[in-house]
C-alpha cells in the first residue's frame, strides 16, 4: 500500500508557521516572522520590473488577445519565482539585467504553463479571474500559450549565458513530464516516490530554475554553490506543492475559486490523501477508489481528510521540506538579500489564501 510508504516527520522547531483556523496546531508556538512578507517589500521595485519586462515582449498586435493576456499578466499572484531568481541574483552580486530578463522568462514560462492547465482541467476560474480558454476558441487558447513558451525562451537568451539556457529547456522538459506523469496516474493511489516526482515535474523544477539561473549570473560562482540554490529552490517548491495539495481540503471555494477537494474530484490523489488512508488504516485501494463514485463518500473522505489531521500532516511534511530548503543554504554568507530569500521561504508554509 503506498500510504505506508508516508514516514513520521520529525519538524525541527526554529521554524515556525501559521496555518488556516481548521487545522490544529500549537499554540504555544512563538509568532514568528513568517506572518510579515517582509520579502514582497524588499523586492517589490524589481518585480515591477519584471512584469514591464514581461509585457514587453508578450503582445501579438491582435486587440482581443492582447487584452486577454495583459489580464493575465496582471493577475500574476505574489510572482514568487521571479522573486527567487532576483534575490539570488543579488546574493551572488549578478549583473541586474540579465537577472531581469531570467527572472522574466522565469515568470512568463509560468504563466504559458498555466494557460496549457486551465485548458487541460477545463478550469473556468483562477484568481477569481476567467481562464484564457473561456474567452477564445480552444485552438486559439493552445497557440497563446505557446506563444508565451516562446517568448519566455527569448527572455532566457536575453542573459546571453548557455547554462541558463540548459537550464530552462530541462525545466520545461521537467514540467512536461510532471503533467504527464499526472495525467497517466489519475484515479491511481501513487507511491510516495511517485507523489514526489509528479510534484516535482509540476511545481518543483520551476523554482529550483529559479534559483539555479540567478545563480549562475553571478561573479566567480562555485559549482557547489549553484547546487546550494539548487536544493534551495527544489526543496521549496516541493513544500509550496504540499501546502496547496493541502488548502486544497481546507480552504474555502471563494479563495480557492473552486470546490474543496477538487484535485480528489478529479482523480487526482495528492499527499492529504496518503495520509488520510494511512491513518483510516486503509489498504484496499482498488475498493477506496471504486467507493469514490459514491458522491456521499467521496464527500466523507474530503471531510475525513480535514478532521483526521491528514491535511495537517501535509503541512508538517512541508515544513520539513522547507527546513532541508533553508539547510542547503548553510553556507551562504549572510546578506539583506539572504534574509529575504528565507522570509519567502518561510511564507510559502505560511499561506492561508
Amino acid at each position: 500500500m503506498a500510504a505506508s510508504m508516508l514516514r513520521t516527520i520529525h519538524i525541527q522547531r526554529g521554524i515556525h508557521m501559521t496555518v488556516p483556523s481548521n487545522i490544529a496546531v500549537d499554540t504555544q508556538a512563538p509568532v514568528s516572522h513568517l506572518q510579515r512578507q517582509d520579502w514582497v517589500q524588499g523586492v517589490r521595485t524589481d518585480l515591477e520590473k519584471v512584469t514591464d519586462k514581461i509585457r514587453s515582449v508578450s503582445f501579438l498586435d491582435n486587440p482581443l488577445l492582447d487584452n486577454a493576456i495583459d489580464k493575465i499578466i496582471s493577475n500574476g499572484g505574489k510572482r514568487m519565482r521571479p522573486a527567487i531568481t532576483m534575490l539570488v541574483g543579488r546574493i551572488v552580486n549578478a549583473a541586474f539585467d540579465p537577472t531581469l530578463s531570467v527572472a522574466a522568462s522565469v515568470e512568463l514560462l509560468h504563466t504559458a504553463t498555466l494557460v496549457h492547465d486551465d485548458l487541460i482541467d477545463s478550469a473556468k476560474e483562477r484568481r477569481g479571474a476567467p481562464t484564457l480558454h473561456t474567452a477564445l476558441p480552444l485552438g486559439v487558447t493552445v497557440l497563446t500559450g505557446d506563444f508565451l513558451f516562446a517568448q519566455a525562451a527569448a527572455l532566457a537568451a536575453e542573459a546571453n549565458h548557455v547554462e541558463v539556457v540548459k537550464v530552462f529547456s530541462r525545466t520545461l522538459v521537467s514540467i512536461c513530464r510532471g503533467e504527464i506523469l499526472q495525467a497517466q496516474t489519475k484515479w491511481q493511489i501513487p507511491t510516495m516516490d511517485t507523489y514526489i516526482e509528479r510534484i516535482y515535474g509540476k511545481t518543483a523544477a520551476l523554482f529550483e530554475a529559479a534559483a539555479v539561473s540567478g545563480a549562475l549570473l553571478g561573479k566567480h560562482i562555485s559549482e557547489d554553490e549553484v547546487q546550494a540554490f539548487g536544493t534551495f529552490g527544489r526543496e521549496l517548491g516541493l513544500a509550496f506543492q504540499m501546502i496547496d495539495d493541502a488548502l486544497d481540503f481546507v480552504s474555502t471555494t471563494e479563495k480557492l475559486g473552486k470546490p474543496a477537494g477538487n484535485d480528489l474530484r478529479q482523480g487526482i490523489i495528492t499527499l492529504p490523501v496518503l495520509y488520510y488512508l494511512q491513518n483510516e488504516g486503509i489498504t484496499d485501494d482498488v475498493a477506496f477508489l471504486k467507493s469514490l463514485d459514491n458522491p456521499d463518500r467521496l464527500e466523507g473522505v474530503i471531510k475525513g481528510v480535514r478532521e483526521t489531521g491528514a491535511a495537517r500532516q501535509a503541512y508538517e511534511l512541508a515544513r520539513d521540506y522547507v527546513a532541508k530548503a533553508e539547510a542547503g543554504l548553510s553556507g551562504v554568507e549572510w546578506s539583506p538579500a539572504l534574509d529575504l530569500l528565507l522570509d519567502l521561504a518561510h511564507y510559502a508554509v505560511a499561506r492561508d489564501f
